[in-house]
């Protein structure tokens, strides 16, 4: 799951799966990898959006999705990347009406025609598992480190269907912040490639898991969860997703030597999620 930046010419090198390029006040989306669906996924997710939440995300203009090198036109939204804010309490309340609006704008009968985002589509307990089948043995020389790996193959043997009843919604499933732009009053919402029916408890744990939240921006997860009425049931599915998504950023953060210090970082959390 990579950025789409709308405010320069490239997403960061290292971390992207498409190029964006500028023309006026339109952008072009062009994609390096489409194993996913990408291409249609996002186009999907930009015409529904178009027409159920208007204003919400980039106008659709035209695609070219079955070229050997797939494209997309959209009109370009307003805003910039929280990813480069100081967050404040608007901040947080525009995330939370932007993500309540995108999860709840599609009628039932449209929402069960959308194919789920891939992780769900295949499992999280099983996609987990897939990552961290190539790396069972605990690879670092730091003590807290490999006991995170220790107790996340642990939990991954034992971990079962999360608790409680799903919450079908419209989701992006891609919690960096570099995707939602603030103008100011509103957050709007960019790179749609991994989208489709998901869960409203993965959608918040991408989210609050993703490094950009936590590490970067500093934000405690508390301060976002709280603004959605959650049950005990839904709160113990965002932990279940929350746990999962830990235990996914500790093997990514593993393998750039350029994050050893978020890696630490990083298992502390995950060590912290697995023991509630």
């Amino acid at each position: 799951m990579t950025p789409m930046r709308q405010d320069g010419d490239r997403a960061e090198p290292g971390w992207s799966t498409h190029e964006i390029e500028f023309d006026g006040d339109q952008v072009v989306k062009r994609f390096r990898s489409w194993q996913r669906g990408e291409p249609r996924r996002e186009w999907r997710a930009l015409t529904l959006l178009a027409e159920f939440a208007p204003g919400l995300a980039p106008i659709p203009v035209s695609e070219d999705i079955d070229n050997e090198a797939p494209t997309i036109r959209m009109e370009r939204v307003p805003g910039e990347p929280l990813a480069r804010q100081v967050i404040t309490g608007r901040h947080l309340d525009g995330i939370a009406v932007a993500l309540h609006r995108l999860h709840t704008c599609l009628p039932a009968g449209v929402l069960a025609g959308v194919p789920p985002m891939p992780w769900l589509a295949e499992g999280v307990t099983s996609r987990m598992r897939r990552l961290a089948s190539g790396s069972r043995t605990p690879p670092d020389n730091d003590f807290e480190v490999r006991l995170a790996f220790q107790t996340a193959n642990r939990w991954l043997d034992q971990a079962a269907a999360p608790a409680g009843r799903p919450a079908p919604v419209f989701g992006q499933s891609d919690g960096n912040l570099n995707n939602f732009l603030w103008d100011g009053e509103h957050v709007r919402i960019v790179d749609f490639e991994d989208s489709g029916r998901s869960d409203r408890a993965f959608e918040l744990a991408v989210l609050v898991e993703h490094i950009s939240f936590w590490h970067e921006a500093g934000i405690d997860a508390g301060l976002l969860l709280d603004r959605f009425a959650l049950t005990a049931g839904q709160s113990a599915r965002v932990l279940f997703f929350r746990q999962a998504w830990a235990i996914y950023w500790l093997h990514v953060l593993h393998k750039r030597p350029d994050h050893a210090d978020v890696l630490a970082e990083q298992a502390s959390r995950l060590l912290a999620l697995l023991a509630r």
